[in-house]
């Protein structure tokens, strides 16, 4: 009867805990990172070592619970963290690139008000002298390159918020390492006094798998459920060992970040090859690709536009100024800025750009060169070496700006130019004399001038042998030279096309005021369709395709990488998730055993009392 009684008691004992984990497993289904446990039954008999008082239990009499574990694989979960930490580094990629790009490609973009500032000079060709156009013209020129300024400024923008990210991101694994040390400091204590809890467990393999996203790691886990984290793999510097967790930093290397591990100065590098932080200097990487393709668009427009308009005649007759300026002085605010001012520096013509600093103590500004070569203070505006810096908005005590000149995108500007200066005729023109009997014409550009200089206008004249001279209007001889041949004049150079007579002549001579000319900005307009010898449109391109091809490639590999993750996924959360319906039938089951075995108890108790009242 004893022995009924005993078997009983343990059996509604182990059936309870195996009830109560199947209630935790409901319980928590929609718990992230919860692994479904499993009660483990085994006979009370198996492996049983009885006290001195205990009488010795033979198999098959009774039911005991020998633990309860955790249904995991951990060569899956590793598989796992892996495959989303790769996930993680492409989406990261993805994102930022779609930003980048929208920038470069959006309403405020460089292509659009490059195509306005190219058509207002065509509508200029077709009417060089008038004074609309011209203001048009130069009007549309200082939007391409405000353009050109605020791309690069949003590049800028983007770059600080990356390395922000990338800060915040360095944070957060720190935090996690932090974390999963403190939870190895109670997986020893727990593991001395038997299994660590299926809890703790939960918690440390939460902790990997939020590492692992934002970094690639390497785990081992020990004998006592202790994890020990290294980046990116076995052969790269300890983030966690035991309870110690060693403090990451970012560090730039190249284009992009570097991760280092420990106090500075006994530091080592981790190579980023997965999580976020990879995605975050892939992406910075990219960035920095694309505004290096913005400068060299910027550069080379201002050189060729310059280029070109300083070839030709204003409405004056002078000789073209260049159109726009290379470089301007940019006011940066600092980082710490609490006010909402924006200050602008403007220099005066032919002046140069100093190094400055400019700052606000709460009344005052102070405005002084960073070699100590002067300073001013007082209101706003203020002038010093031909700068004059103002702002609009509010400052706050303590505003800080850095002012130096800034070239490329971010410091492209329209040079001051008047109407009046705008170079729509060509400098030099030619004018074939009405008694030429062959079919000939002159081409001119700019050119070297002739040593000691010479008396024009000059005159190209086709000798009988076929060949050309140029002489000046004193007789002298400039040039000479082959039809199809580039000739050097003063000043200019010309080539002759066609069959000349021998006989034929052409005079050549600087275009005059008002000539009504629209050679150079046929010159000019030619920029826009030289796509062949890498032109404006074609370099656009380039820039556009530096960020979308790799997008695009990015994005397929995000949808291949999410695919292996959900299918990794989805066989652990068939072993390792918890599903109502087996959870169900597990409680079924269970309920029926405990409740056999606790009729056995009531079973025992009657025949006890029967046995007691048939001896009264």
């Amino acid at each position: 009867m004893t022995d009924m009684l005993s078997i009983a008691a343990g059996g509604v004992q182990a059936y309870a805990r195996a009830l109560d984990t199947v209630a935790d497993n409901v319980a928590n289904a929609g718990t992230e990172g919860h692994v479904r446990r499993v009660a483990v039954l085994t006979g009370a008999g198996a492996g049983a070592r009885p006290g001195p008082f205990d009488r010795q239990i033979a198999p098959g009499e009774g039911v005991k619970l020998a633990g309860i574990e955790r249904a995991t694989d951990l060569l899956r979960m590793d598989s796992l963290r892996r495959a989303d930490g790769e996930v993680a580094a492409l989406q990261t990629v993805e994102s930022w690139l779609t930003t980048s790009l929208s920038v470069l490609e959006g309403a405020n973009a460089i292509a659009a008000p490059m195509d306005r500032m190219f058509e207002s000079l065509s509508d200029l060709a077709n009417d060089p002298s008038d004074p609309a156009q011209r203001q048009i013209f130069l009007a549309r020129a200082g939007q391409l390159a405000e353009s050109f300024n605020r791309s690069a400024g949003q590049l800028a923008d983007l770059d600080g918020a990356l390395l922000k990210a990338g800060m915040q991101t360095v944070v957060s694994l720190n935090g996690l390492a932090e974390g999963l040390a403190r939870v190895n400091d109670r997986m020893r204590r727990a593991f001395a006094v038997g299994a660590p809890p299926p809890a703790l467990v939960d918690e440390r393999d939460r902790l990997l798998a939020g590492m692992a996203r934002l970094a690639m790691i390497e785990v081992r886990i020990d004998g006592k459920g202790e994890a020990s984290v290294r980046i990116p793999d076995s052969g790269g510097p300890l983030l966690v060992d035991g309870g110690r967790a060693t403090q990451a930093r970012l560090g730039m290397q190249g284009k992009g970040f570097q991760l280092r591990l420990g106090a500075p100065g006994q530091d080592q590098p981790a190579a980023l090859t997965g999580g976020e932080l990879a995605g975050l200097s892939s992406a910075r990487a990219r960035l920095a690709e694309a505004g290096e393709w913005l400068d060299d668009i910027a550069n080379s427009f201002v050189a060729d536009m310059n280029q070109r308009h300083m070839a030709g005649a204003d409405l004056d007759g002078l000789d073209g100024k260049p159109l726009f300026l290379a470089s301007r002085p940019v006011a940066s605010p600092a980082a710490a800025n609490a006010g909402d001012m924006r200050v602008t520096a403007t220099l005066q013509p032919a002046g140069t750009v100093p190094d400055m600093r400019l700052a606000f103590d709460g009344t005052n500004w102070t405005l002084g060169r960073d070699d100590g070569g002067g300073s001013v203070s007082g209101a706003l505006p203020l002038d010093l070496d031909g700068l004059r810096v103002d702002g609009v908005g509010t400052a706050a005590g303590g505003d800080l700006f850095r002012i130096s000149d800034t070239a490329g995108a971010a410091g492209i500007a329209l040079a001051p130019l008047s109407m009046r200066e705008v170079a729509m005729a060509p400098r030099w023109a030619s004018d074939a004399s009405p008694s030429n009997i062959g079919a000939a014409s002159t081409e001119l550009r700019s050119g070297p001038s002739y040593p000691g200089g010479s008396s024009p206008p000059h005159a190209l004249t086709a000798l009988p042998d076929g060949s050309l001279e140029l002489r000046d209007s004193l007789g002298m001889l400039i040039g000479s030279g082959a039809p199809g041949d580039w000739i050097t004049g003063d000043g200019f150079e010309f080539r002759l096309s066609g069959n000349p007579a021998p006989g034929d002549s052409f005079a050549i001579a600087k275009s005059g005021a008002a000539s009504g000319a629209n050679g150079n900005a046929m010159s000019m307009l030619a920029l826009r369709d030289e796509t062949a010898s890498g032109g404006i449109p074609a370099r656009i391109d380039a820039m556009l395709a530096a960020i979308s091809v790799p997008l695009a490639a990015t994005r397929e590999r995000t949808e291949s990488a999410t695919a292996m993750r959900d299918a990794i996924a989805s066989v652990l959360s068939q072993e390792s998730g918890v599903d109502l319906d087996r959870e169900a039938a597990d409680m079924l089951r269970l309920q029926q055993a405990y409740q056999a075995n606790a009729r056995i108890i009531q079973t025992a108790r009657e025949t006890f009392d029967t046995i007691l009242n048939a001896t009264r």
